[in-house]
């Protein structure tokens, strides 16, 4: 990992100061009511902060410079800060419970409440003590007091918002420059036949932040190496190698399994999965790429399920690593590739592509381009998280700023890392990216560090978090709600080429991203430094244990923990947690685990356990104890009860459970006023919440996924207008639940998602009107007729349809829909035997994918049909005989994947065969299980029970 200094502890201080001031602010204005007792030493603590905050700006230069004494004042500020905030919100919480208790209970806790009242007052009164004391020292030691307008730079900051929201319309990084000659050489190292070595591994080797792993993504996506294998695969490994996880990975990617192939395959002991692994890419063509491994001991616990010696195989494996004993040691007859750095032309190319508008006709600024840019030594990611930093600075005075910056962080980089220049441009770029952050975004950086490596993080998610923890904000002058404001916040990160965009929705918004692990090692570091987080590597033993104050802790990589070992682990933590996360493991004893998380860590806002968990279990009446709790995730137990001390999580704003059964939900859970997402993950059937919707104090309802209509009406909906994403069960009298429909408008509503779970066929057509805006729908139900064009969205994007059982073609409706991008027809949505696409149809579609239309035989497409079609799936469809004709004319389209078809139909598509002039212009031809003839037919009962299942259970996953 690297070691970065330690002198940015005081740049969170500023961000936590200011979202305590805001905290408070908010406090006396919306719980006044609450403070009872308690009202003026809250207000005098709000004023001293805000005085004292004006003079962090300037300490912040003092830091810098190396002032020991300043560093360490900004410390104790930050985390007493934080210690305000919990006295003063525990005390107005504690107020709110009480006041909704019964009388005699009320009257009984008068004496205690006295005093907590006194207690509370003291506790404020001696911080508000210190604060006057940290101020009067920072200004003994000549730290200046800002002058800063923080109203006008609100203003400011909320109109530069507005121009920053926009749609990416790239994934990762699409910008390469200066690797096609490595392209071209490894390709053809992957696919000539004829090549002078048939090398079974091949190697890009380097130090990070060249660009291995873009380099071997182009390659893994060209169209030449597309078309060559049969089965690709691609596997993640980073330093903590998890060998089941990446063999099991890789074989799942080859064969597409059903679930009983899937449960066979979970079932194999490590030895038999490896020699399972091993005897497929003997008998197929297969390409396996191994990104990012660490050590040659790493290579030795995969290698033996990879056929690397011997004769008559052509699979392949590509590999990526930092170490080249690694590339040596994998294959010693392999072939060793090491991308160069960028000679200067090539950087300065590559600068000015991630900063296209940098007002070049400045000559000064070309100057001051070319020397920050040389500095950079040519590493590809030094160069473009540069470019991310200056395209915050307009001004000419703002680049020569930074470019002494740079000179400085050289300069310190030299005394530290000698003789290696290219580690020393990662260092002073990385941590520059750092520094030069706003108040605001540091924080949401930092919050990074909870993810292991090499891990896809949900925009939504991680956005739902940071809101939770208090980290996003309103500000005056904002229409915003919270989560686009969170999203904005990191559209900006993203600009600023500190994480980068993994996939996009359909409807052109960040859906995931990731973090490169330098730019991670940054973020890890600084977190641990400012005790902002500590993590725990359940593989690493090693691990220092958790400090006392620790605010967050995420631990991860736990093959299994029993709540001894958990609560020997968390043993040493006190009342300050505020985070706590469990990912990638299975928890033994999990009330325990539970029961123990609620009695000692009372100030959580945030709890997510990730790990899996079979059996059903009831969340302990604990639980109420968290009365801070913001965020709640568990959605991988199953849990049967949910305990009336639930009504205790006032501030509870999202929800995320799994259901098993018949859940029971308490009538304390109308109590919770902040509500804003609600997920039941449930396999079968939805939640009856009828009378709680029809109860709830909460307004603020965003996302409700899992309700049954059985006792629920629309109109109990309606009652939400900020409603955005419904998921709903069909589970009872559906006409019920409509009822007077067309009187009834979701004004808000984005995202439908319909399952039937009776079977019945439903008229879907009422409940489609009443959502004019919806711009994705998933319908997974038999019904009556498929609604006429004008009865859909005019906005819609997305459209998934399953189960539908159609007689008529449905595509000259779905053709018509203007705005319609991608189309997903899933396992008997039409069970007719012909499909026309007319004439100008689809004008906007931009992705298709037929899934297991097992009646379906032909299927025509008229000129000018599909215009703008890029990606075509078909799986399943046994009875298609081939492709149309007018798929020629479809210039866009660049991939096709053809998944578990009759082999005639894969030989009709290959050079020489029947339909091969239909399809040689596109680019990208995959065939996965094309050819295992008579196996479709015997496990494709088992494809179909699975799809079914998979149709049922996917009510209650995101879109």
């Amino acid at each position: 990992m690297i070691f970065f200094s330690s002198e940015q502890n005081h740049q969170m201080a500023d961000a936590v100061v200011s979202f305590v001031i805001e905290r408070l602010g908010d406090l006396v204005i919306s719980e006044a009511q609450f403070l009872g007792g308690v009202e003026a030493q809250v207000g005098n603590a709000q004023i001293k902060l805000q005085c004292m905050s004006a003079f962090l700006k300037d300490a912040d230069v003092w830091v810098r410079n190396g002032d020991e004494r300043v560093r360490l004042l900004v410390v104790q500020i930050r985390e007493k800060s934080l210690d305000l905030e919990d006295v003063i919100e525990t005390y107005v919480l504690k107020v709110t419970l009480r006041r909704n208790e019964g009388l005699l209970k009320r009257c009984i806790c008068i004496f205690r409440k006295g005093i907590d009242v006194h207690k509370v007052g003291s506790e404020i009164e001696r911080i508000s003590s210190n604060i006057d004391t940290w101020t009067s020292q920072l200004e003994a030691l000549g730290v200046q007091r800002s002058i800063h307008n923080a109203a006008e730079a609100s203003s400011s900051y909320v109109q530069r918002q507005r121009q920053l929201r926009q749609a990416y319309s790239y994934v990762e990084d699409n910008v390469v420059v200066g690797f096609g000659k490595d392209i071209e050489d490894l390709v053809a190292l992957l696919t000539e036949k004829e090549y002078p070595h048939n090398h079974k591994v091949i190697s890009v080797y380097g130090m990070g932040g060249l660009g291995k792993t873009t380099l071997a993504r182009k390659v893994y996506q060209h169209p030449q190496v597309k078309t060559h294998f049969d089965c690709y695969a691609w596997a993640s490994i980073s330093q903590q190698c998890n060998r089941r996880e990446v063999l099991e990975g890789i074989l799942f990617a080859f064969t597409s399994p059903t679930d009983p192939q899937r449960d066979h395959i979970k079932k194999l002991n490590d030895d038999e999965l490896g020699r399972e692994l091993h005897n497929f890419q003997k008998q197929k063509k297969c390409l396996v790429v191994l990104d990012d491994i660490w050590t040659t001991a790493t290579w030795d616990l995969l290698k033996h399920a990879f056929p690397t010696t011997q004769e008559g195989t052509h699979s392949k494996i590509l590999l990526t690593t930092r170490n080249k004993d690694v590339a040596v040691h994998a294959d010693q007859h392999g072939f060793i590739h090491e991308p160069h750095f960028l000679n200067e032309e090539e950087s300065l190319e590559l600068f000015h592509k991630k900063l296209p508008n940098s007002n070049d006709d400045e000559e000064r600024k070309k100057e001051l381009a070319v020397e920050m840019v040389r500095r950079c030594s040519g590493l590809p990611l030094a160069i473009i998280v540069l470019a991310g930093l200056l395209s915050k600075k307009h001004t000419l005075y703002e680049w020569e700023q930074m470019k002494a910056n740079v000179i400085h962080c050289i300069g310190q980089g030299d005394q530290q890392h000698e003789g290696d220049s290219k580690y020393r441009s990662v260092l002073w770029v990385l941590g520059l990216s750092y520094s030069e952050l706003p108040s605001h975004l540091k924080p949401c950086f930092l919050y990074l560090a909870h993810y292991s490596e090499d891990v896809t993080i949900r925009m939504k998610d991680f956005c739902r978090v940071l809101i939770a923890e208090g980290f996003i904000s309103l500000r005056r002058g904002s229409v915003e709600t919270l989560e686009e404001v969170a999203y904005d916040w990191l559209c900006e990160l993203v600009e600023r080429s500190m994480i980068q965009v993994k996939e996009m929705s359909s409807t052109g918004r960040i859906k995931s991203f990731c973090i490169h692990d330098l730019m991670r090692d940054l973020c890890v570091s600084r977190a641990q430094e400012e005790n902002f987080l500590h993590f725990i590597d359940c593989q690493n033993k090693g691990e220092e244990p958790i400090i006392k104050n620790a605010r967050r802790v995420s631990i991860f990589d736990n093959e299994s923990i029993n709540a001894d070992d958990f609560i020997h682990m968390v043993r040493k933590l006190d009342g300050s947690l505020r985070c706590f996360t469990m990912q990638d493991g299975r928890v033994v004893y999990q009330e325990r685990v539970l029961s123990h998380v609620c009695n000692h860590f009372l100030m959580l806002r945030v709890l997510i356990i990730d790990g899996m968990l079979s059996n059903e279990f009831i969340l302990p009446k604990e639980i109420g104890n968290l009365i801070h709790l913001r965020l709640l995730s568990i959605p991988y137990w199953p849990i049967r009860k949910i305990p009336s001390s639930f009504g205790n999580l006032r501030c509870l704003q999202t929800l995320r459970v799994r259901k098993e059964s018949d859940i029971i939900i308490p009538n304390s859970m109308c109590k919770l006023e902040q509500l804003r997402h609600l997920y039941f993950y449930n396999p079968v059937g939805g939640v009856e919440l009828g009378k709680f919707l029809r109860s709830t104090r909460s307004r603020s309802l965003q996302t409700l996924v899992g309700v049954g209509t059985k006792n629920l009406l629309m109109s109990d909906l309606l009652r939400f207008g900020s409603l955005k994403k419904l998921a709903i069960g069909v589970d009872g009298n559906f006409n019920k639940f409509l009822h007077n429909p067309q009187n009834l408008t979701f004004t808000r509503l984005f995202s439908l998602q319909v399952g039937n779970f009776i079977g019945n066929k439903i008229d879907i057509v009422p409940l489609i009107l009443s959502c004019p805006q919806m711009y994705k729908l998933r319908v997974i139900s038999p019904i009556v007729s498929l609604p006429k064009v004008n009865q859909f969205s005019s906005n819609l994007i997305k459209l998934q349809l399953a189960n539908l059982y159609l007689e008529d073609d449905p595509m000259p409706t779905l053709e018509k829909l203007p705005k319609l991008s991608v189309l997903i027809l899933g396992f008997n949505s039409y069970i007719g035997e012909e499909m026309v696409c007319s004439r100008r149809g689809f004008p906007q579609l931009e992705s298709l994918k037929f899934d297991f239309l097992t009646g379906l035989k032909e299927w025509k497409v008229a000129e000018n049909a599909l215009a703008k079609l890029g990606y075509l799936g078909i799986r399943g469809c046994m009875r298609l005989r081939r492709v149309p004709d007018g798929l020629r004319k479809i210039g866009t389209l660049n991939e096709m994947v053809m998944d578990h078809m009759p082999m005639k139909f894969k030989e009709r598509m290959e050079e020489g065969g029947d339909d091969f002039d239909q399809v040689k212009l596109v680019q990208s031809r995959v065939f996965i299980n094309c050819d295992q003839g008579i196996f479709l037919i015997i496990h494709l009962s088992c494809v179909i029970s699975l799809l079914i299942y998979s149709c049922i259970f996917c009510i209650g996953i995101l879109l």
